[in-house]
Parts: structure tokens; C-alpha cells; sequence
């Protein structure tokens, strides 16, 4: 499994967005995204950023289709919601983010030697 820096890393030289894992039973989930993959574009339009996500998945109320890059190469994926997806809110999307950072730095304090 590849560590959390080398995948932020990786995915600013791709300018996408790293994709920290999905939940069981969620669309994500059933599509394969899983913990590693680097989200490329979403609906057709490129996820440099969260908020881009959030235009993006906006697009369509019944699923998005995503483009992740893992191993090496670029895959597509159809996502479909079981119910019309609700208007993600940008700021619970940012606390979730301050907040897995501000997670890893705290472990990184507790092990120097840890590499993320």
C-alpha cells in the first residue's frame, strides 16, 4: 500500500486528487475506487482541487463517471447512486480534510521515523 505522502505527491504531479478510501456498500465502493487511486476528472471535467470535485459531481444528480489513475494507468469508472445524491457541503468536506491531516501529523510526532 502506498503511504499517505507519496500519494498526496502523486497526485499533485497529476493534478488530481488522492483518494483516501471508500466506504463499504457506497457508490465508490461498488465501483472499485478504492485507497490509493488518484482521481483525474469526474462528469468529464478535471478534479485538480475539492471544490472542482464538488462542481463536477454536481453535473448529474444520478451517478458520475470517474477517471482514476492506479498502477500506472488511467481507468474509468460508472458510479450510480441507489437514490439522488445530495449537494455536497464544501465545508464538510474541508473539516474531513484539516482533519485527516491534522491526524498524520500527530502520529508523526509520536514516530519521528514514520514515513506517511
Amino acid at each position: 500500500m502506498i503511504a499517505r505522502k507519496p500519494l498526496f505527491d502523486l497526485a499533485k504531479a497529476l493534478e488530481g486528487l488522492p483518494v483516501l478510501g471508500a466506504l463499504e456498500g457506497t457508490p465508490a465502493a461498488r465501483a472499485g475506487v478504492r485507497y490509493g487511486d488518484i482521481l483525474l476528472s469526474v462528469n468529464g471535467m478535471r478534479t485538480r482541487t475539492v471544490m472542482d470535485y464538488v462542481e463536477a459531481k454536481s453535473l448529474r444528480d444520478d451517478g458520475m463517471e470517474v477517471v482514476v489513475f492506479r498502477a500506472g494507468e488511467e481507468r474509468v469508472a460508472e458510479l450510480s447512486y441507489s437514490e439522488p445524491g445530495r449537494a455536497a457541503d464544501p465545508a464538510a468536506i474541508l473539516a474531513e480534510l484539516v482533519t485527516l491531516r491534522l491526524a498524520g501529523e500527530v502520529e508523526e510526532e509520536k514516530d519521528p521515523s514514520r514515513t506517511s
